[in-house]
């Protein structure tokens, strides 16, 4: 199987921001267009190997400010509403008239939010890991002290030290380090990017060993990524509260696909549950042994459950 994009470019420039888009597969086939995850992180290759590509067209894009994008981690005009207005842009260059669209976690997040924008332009969703953006949600992961951290009490331990060092706390931590990344000395930039990345890299698995990077390590790629991931924590991502679960009775008919580990701690099963149950046309598998970031039998599982789904439709 080909992984390597046939095309690759960029969206027309608007609001400041290039776009930067890959197509993989077969040119000719029906399109599913995949989310990548964060906010901040970025398209990668292995999103494409859910899909039969001999069979699909397999389009991902690097959200703005994001990856091979331009300008990178500019956080002005990026928006949760710009993204979705970059999707249906994306849609509108490739000549597609409707496509699949899929995501897992914060992709999830867009793929919901963008079918309710646009619901007439799906013809399915393929959701993994969901993550809601509610208040309750962001608070159980990154700012309250009863959520998540009552699992890791040693990781927890280490963060609170770290947010001590910069005199913030959990509930205004996102926006004041942000502050902070844009206006202080290289050295303290990379200190606390690796100290909000030690904290989000470790709830993704949550059958491994605490794995901790130091500053010197952190990249420009890196200060990038947190930079837009602590814009977007800081501003409730973008949504009303639980604007995502009130609208879904306007996507209920859409066909669905939801995969969730059952031990996603980052991102609880629960949230998953709250979709299927407003939806009309749903199929949900519980992945036995897998977290947020999937088993390898967890993958599998999923690339199974997407081909099964693609097929019937």
């Amino acid at each position: 199987m080909n992984y390597k994009p046939f095309n690759t470019g960029y969206l027309p420039k608007k609001d400041g921001h290039k776009v930067y888009f890959f197509q993989y597969g077969n040119p000719k086939g029906e399109v599913v267009v995949t989310l990548h995850g964060g906010p901040g992180s970025k398209s990668k290759p292995k999103y494409v190997k859910a899909y039969d590509l001999d069979k699909y067209q397999v389009v991902t894009f690097d959200q703005r400010g994001c990856g091979e994008s331009k300008p990178s981690g500019e956080i002005k005009q990026n928006t949760t509403q710009h993204l979705i207005e970059d999707i249906e842009r994306l849609r509108l260059k490739l000549g597609v008239d409707k496509w699949y669209v899929a995501g897992g976690s914060w992709g999830a997040t867009l793929a919901l939010a963008y079918s309710l924008s646009y619901p007439k332009m799906v013809k399915g969703l393929l959701l993994s890991s969901i993550f809601l953006a509610r208040a309750r949600d962001a608070k159980w992961a990154f700012t309250e002290s009863d959520g998540i951290e009552r699992l890791f009490p040693d990781l927890g331990e280490t963060q609170q030290a770290f947010l001590e060092k910069y005199g913030v706390k959990k509930d205004n931590a996102a926006r004041i380090l942000l502050k902070k990344i844009n206006t202080s000395k290289p050295k303290v930039v990379k200190d606390i990017v690796a100290g909000i990345s030690n904290w989000e890299g470790n709830l993704m698995n949550a059958q491994e060993d605490l794995i901790f990077i130091d500053p010197e390590d952190v990249s420009e790629d890196d200060i990038s990524s947190t930079k837009i991931f602590l814009h977007y924590e800081a501003n409730d991502y973008f949504l009303k509260p639980n604007q995502l679960v009130n609208g879904l009775d306007k996507i209920k008919n859409i066909p669905t696909i939801i995969v969730h580990g059952r031990y996603d701690v980052l991102c609880p099963v629960e949230q998953t549950w709250e979709v299927q149950k407003r939806l009309s046309n749903v199929e949900t598998i519980i992945l036995p042994t897998s977290n947020h970031k999937l088993t390898a039998e967890g993958e599998i599982a999923k690339r199974l459950a997407f081909k099964y789904f693609l097929s019937r439709q």
